[in-house]
């Protein structure tokens, strides 16, 4: 009786090549995953970038109120009122052009809050504001772009609108300019704790 031996040398083979479809499976999955991961590398690092870059702009490109001033009037019960705030505004260190046509205005005043937007010819009732040029040698009002502009955002206050209702002494109201990067400055206009001393037509500092 002849004996049958087995085969090593195919068992060997048919292992050798089931470890090396093992063996390029594992690196072609690797290579995958060394891809997805460089992509999401990228896309992570792309929005890093662009969010600092917002920030960065949020940060530096804002508007700095150096004086708040308020026109005083006498009322129709004689009384005399705040009823137009003026800032005077410039460019904060480092800053790009800063277009005030494009910014908002939130006042926060004691009879409510209401956003301003843009106009030549402002009105209370319209929830406007305007800008005046004080100082703007190269005429690009209502654009702040060089250190030396000085411009003036006029708020008008009616007896007649919602929240912007003349201040009366004592009262204050929070005023917040956003510009279109989204930086935002804030100012407390404060009106003295007496206006009787004051002549109709005259001014205050806020």
């Amino acid at each position: 009786m002849e004996l049958s031996l087995p085969d090593f040398d195919y068992e060997r083979g048919q292992v050798g090549i089931e470890t090396l479809v093992v063996f390029i499976a594992m690196i072609l999955v690797a290579a995958i995953a060394a891809t997805v991961l460089i992509n999401t590398t990228g896309f992570l690092q792309n929005k890093a970038s662009a969010t600092s870059q917002d920030s960065a702009q949020q940060v530096s490109n804002q508007v700095v109120v150096i004086s708040g001033v308020g026109d005083v009037h006498n009322n129709s019960s004689g009384e005399k009122v705040v009823n137009q705030t003026e800032l005077t505004v410039m460019q904060s260190p480092g800053a790009d052009s800063i277009d005030l046509g494009g910014s908002t205005i939130k006042w926060i005043g004691p009879h409510g809050a209401q956003t301003l937007t843009y106009a030549d010819n402002a009105s209370a009732a319209d929830a406007e504001f305007s800008v005046s040029a004080i100082r703007d040698e190269d005429g690009s009002l209502p654009v702040l772009n060089e250190k030396t502009d000085r411009m003036k955002l006029n708020i008008a206050l009616d007896k007649n609108a919602d929240a912007l209702k003349p201040l009366q002494a004592g009262e204050d109201a929070t005023i917040q300019i956003v510009t279109q990067s989204g930086s935002q400055y804030t100012y407390v206009a404060s009106t003295p704790q007496t206006l009787s001393s004051q002549s109709d037509g005259g001014a205050v500092s806020l």
